[in-house]
């Protein structure tokens, strides 16, 4: 008798602060949705982004024993900032923006097909998500028109699969992984050059996504953040690793990208709210 009352205790307390911290999550998201629209999709988005400013940088936070919706807004990486004000951004400007419509654009952002089913369902690499999210009309992908082709192999996950605990041992996820790799080969990555890039910056409005694609062996995009415009200098709004937070940079995208070797170029990609 005593064993089940200290089982049940334990339940309880497992529910209790498993209860807290989705209703701490919700909070967190419901006072990004109080944000007021601006005059334009662009303005209301960058002032999404900018709420997030000093938010700690926190990696890893997709990462668990089963694959789920993870929802946090307390500690983001690059990629997930940057899914994050775009899915709260499209949830203001719904007829009734609630917590489960934001948990709608983040899986549909986030998930191939927007459909849970593994490890591998979750989109990985930038590249895919891009394309993704440009089917679906959360955005253009305006590095098609003015980039050209960047050649890669992407294989950086399976080649580095003991980095990657889901897959590390697991053939199964291994293959769905080279599979996925494949996919993006076949629909080719478009990128600006950095060596074109100060000719092609002109290009780049407030709000558009910048990624830069990579020079590392197998890997699409190194980084991602929104393009900023401050006194004719082009600067840029990402959750930095560099400063353990989300900052706008004090530097422009032309210094940043010249100082980064690993930096091959761009894609610029321009938000818009979803049909």
């Amino acid at each position: 008798m005593k064993y089940n009352r200290c089982l049940l205790l334990f339940l309880f307390c497992i529910f209790f602060k498993n209860t807290l911290a989705q209703d701490t999550i919700k909070n967190q998201v419901n006072s990004k949705l109080a944000i007021v629209k601006g005059a334009t999709f662009t303005e209301t988005l960058l002032n999404v982004g900018k709420s997030f400013i000093n938010v700690p940088y926190v990696g890893q936070t997709l990462e668990g024993p089963k694959e789920v919706l993870v929802c946090k807004l307390d500690g983001l990486d690059c990629y997930t900032f940057v899914e994050n004000v775009l899915a709260l951004t499209n949830t203001i400007y719904s007829a009734n923006p609630t917590f489960e419509k934001y948990k709608a654009h983040l899986k549909t952002l986030r998930y191939r097909n927007g459909t849970i089913a593994g490890y591998a369902s979750r989109i990985h690499y930038f590249s895919e998500w891009a394309t993704q999210a440009s089917q679906l009309n959360y955005l253009d992908d305006i590095t098609r028109t003015h980039g050209s082709v960047l050649p890669k192999k992407v294989n950086f996950m399976s080649t580095h699969r003991k980095s990657y605990k889901a897959f590390a041992e697991d053939t199964w996820v291994l293959a769905q992984i080279q599979k996925m790799e494949k996919n993006i080969e076949n629909n080719q990555i478009y990128h600006i050059p950095r060596a074109q890039f100060i000719t092609n910056q002109k290009l780049i409005q407030d709000g558009d996504i910048v990624a830069f694609t990579s020079t590392v062996d197998g890997l699409d995009v190194n980084h991602e953040g929104f393009a900023i415009w401050d006194k004719g200098v082009l600067k840029f709004m990402h959750a930095s690793l560099e400063k353990k937070k989300v900052i706008i940079s004090t530097e422009s995208i032309l210094e940043y990208i010249n100082r980064i070797h690993k930096h091959a170029g761009v894609m610029v990609l321009r938000p818009k709210l979803k049909a």
